[in-house]
Order: structure tokens, then sequence, then C-alpha cells
């Protein structure tokens, strides 16, 4: 398995993958690509890991400054589900950086095998920050 950094020729692929992955127990949820918009707002945060000459995973990130340093927001991080638990999300995820140390955050329902996995990874709960959702009325 190797890692890469996501291409455009990739992005059709990802998305298919991302689908799938959403689309399996756990989530059961039905994804459109929205991969093509992540991907243009910072390409060098975009990798894959590929198997065979097939993508079995990637990750779509994107970093900004954030009070005295450079944070990383990890939009999305998938794995096929017959690829899983091999090192392959672990991978992807030290590919963040160029070798360096950083910061990352990001969003995991709780109730994933995500979240564990990402606190598996020293990834913590940020108790002074809540996600915080509603409408906008226009």
């Amino acid at each position: 398995m190797q890692i890469e950094c996501c291409t455009e020729e990739h992005i059709e692929i990802c998305a298919s993958l991302l689908s799938q992955v959403y689309a399996e127990p756990e989530y059961g949820e039905n994804w459109k690509s929205y991969l093509k918009r992540f991907y243009k707002i910072e390409p060098t945060g975009c990798f894959v890991a590929i198997k065979n000459k097939e993508i079995i995973g990637a990750i779509f990130s994107y970093s900004y400054p954030w009070q005295a340093e450079t944070l990383i927001y990890i939009q999305e991080l998938f794995v096929s589900v017959k690829y899983r638990n091999m090192g392959i999300a672990k991978s992807l995820l030290n590919s963040l950086g160029n070798g360096k140390t950083v910061r990352a955050w990001l969003v995991a329902n709780d109730n994933t095998s995500a979240s564990g996995f990402y606190k598996k990874m020293g990834f913590k709960k940020n108790s002074s920050y809540k996600l915080n959702s509603g409408q906008i009325n226009t």
C-alpha cells in the first residue's frame, strides 16, 4: 500500500468510495460527492491510499491560521470496508504535515468506530469548543 497526493483524476473514484463507505451500517447515510470542492481549497492536503492500483482510502483536509499556529481541519478520512484495521487510516492521517507534528481538528460522531479511532490516535474532545448548529432564516 502506498500513500500518494490526490489528483483531480482521483476525485470521482474517491467520491464513489466515500458514498460506499457512508452507506454501510454504522452510518447508513446517502452522501452526494462534495470532495472536488474541498480538493480545490487545498490540494496539498488531500491524499489517497492505493493498493494494487486501486484507491482504497483517502483523506481530504485543509489548513488555516489559528492564533499563533496553523491548524489542519480534516474534512473527510475514509477507508474501504474490506481494508479496515490494516493501518491505512493511520497512514493517511500521518501523511498530513509533511513530517512535522501538526494540530488537527475534525468532527466525528460519538457513536461510531471513527470516534474510537481518533481517540486511539490521541485526539481528545475539546471541551472549550462545541459544535453549534441551527438555521439562518433570510
